[in-house]
């Protein structure tokens, strides 16, 4: 029998290895199996499912489309080794024959030598059991599965993401979304945070079988700090799908994540406040109206056609996180909550435009005006350059604070 997996490149990771075991579908908003933020993908962009006997891609109405070599497409039947293109991520479609008798995890080194350099593979680390043992094996040492049925084990390990990092590769940035949780295969990651002025703060080093993410996972909030690869590492990722189930079915899951949660907050509290990292207070400047553009969501025109929305924006809060934006004219069809959109914010002089990605995290009708709205967004991937100039903006170019 065959087994079937997608492999692309998003973000920061090298590569990414996703097991097809059902539909997947592909998009920016989070409901989608893989989501992808950037501003060139619809919020549910394409679906890839097995029907009469073959993997099928399929356009669900983009912008964009998917692109395979040249041209456009809506339906297309995958053959091992094809690529195609959704925005600007490159997806490859890989088979990989199981026998009966063999383990039916994925054999993830085999994959990984089908799709990248023999150097990318970590020393050292190419022998020993069948890497999908070695899945299982890292998902049965961590803590929080001790009592869950060796079946479950298994069929996370079929269902588990398998990220392959260079050094210095960042897996998550303090203020992303997202709330899986990723477990360390081979080597180590460091998580850090960084202070109002780009001065970086180290959290803690973790090593094979340790976790990390549960905190997103149990609050529902953006990511708190962030993490990077030290030296090449494979890391396994649990969805929050899939981890929810699990959770719903072994209560005590959760209260071991809630005991790690406990501890590491208290932990990153203790670190931040012995360096004086502490919240500042507001500064007035946050209620300045300023000037904002909006780019991506999907619009259609009078003919029909879809095109990569914009819309203008007058700020209404801006803090070092996020921006409230009132928007003239009825929006609410045409945005969703957890869409990222491209964000424009234009800062008085000396400090200039910002650039950045935005996470909607709340629509709602102006209070007091007819058609217009007010949207909240979270900041993503905020470019350290940019994240100075606003905290010069609302702390003042001392950075003195009030």
């Amino acid at each position: 029998m065959k087994r079937y997996c997608l492999v692309f490149a998003m973000r920061s990771f090298q590569k990414t290895i996703y097991p097809l075991l059902e539909t997947t579908t592909i998009g920016r908003g989070s409901d989608n199996s893989i989501t992808a933020a950037h501003p060139t993908i619809s919020r549910n962009h394409a679906r890839v499912s097995f029907l009469e006997g073959s993997w099928v891609a399929e356009d669900l109405g983009s912008t964009n489309g998917i692109m395979f070599g040249d041209d456009r497409v809506e339906h297309l039947v995958l053959r091992p080794g094809d690529k195609f293109k959704i925005g600007e991520i490159t997806f490859q479609f890989i088979a990989q024959e199981v026998g009966q008798e063999k383990d039916q995890a994925l054999d993830t080194l085999e994959i990984l030598s089908a799709v990248i350099e023999e150097e990318d593979i970590p020393p050292g680390r190419a022998k020993g059991k069948p890497w999908a043992q070695r899945l299982r094996d890292a998902i049965a040492a961590i803590p929080f599965f001790s009592g869950v049925a060796e079946t479950e084990r298994k069929r996370l390990a079929d269902t588990a993401a398998i990220h392959v990092l260079n050094d210095g590769e960042i897996i998550i940035r303090e203020g992303d979304p997202g709330r899986s949780i990723f477990i360390v295969l081979d080597g180590q990651v460091r998580i850090y945070t960084r202070d109002f002025h780009g001065k970086e703060l180290e959290l803690a080093v973790l090593g094979e079988g340790q976790f990390f993410g549960e905190m997103s996972f149990l609050s529902g909030k953006p990511r708190s700090s962030s993490v990077a690869a030290i030296d090449n590492c494979l890391l396994i990722e649990l969805s929050f799908t899939n981890m929810r189930e699990v959770v719903r079915q072994h209560p005590s899951v959760k209260n071991i994540l809630l005991e790690y949660y406990n501890d590491r907050l208290k932990d990153s509290q203790e670190k931040r406040a012995k360096v004086g990292m502490v919240e500042r207070r507001r500064h007035p400047r946050l209620k300045d109206g300023l000037e904002g553009n909006l780019v991506g969501f999907t619009q259609t025109t009078a003919e029909g056609e879809s095109s990569l929305g914009s819309l203008k924006a007058t700020s209404q809060n801006i803090s070092e996180s996020g921006i409230n934006l009132v928007v003239q004219g009825p929006v609410l069809d045409a945005i969703d909550h957890d869409d990222q959109m491209s964000l424009e914010i234009e800062l008085p002089e000396p400090w200039g435009k910002i650039r950045t990605l935005g996470a909607i995290r709340r629509i709602q009708p102006h209070p007091d005006e007819r058609e217009v709205t007010v949207v909240a967004l979270e900041f993503v991937n905020l470019s350290a350059e940019d994240s100075q100039k606003l905290i010069e903006y609302i702390y003042g170019e001392d950075h003195s604070g009030p």
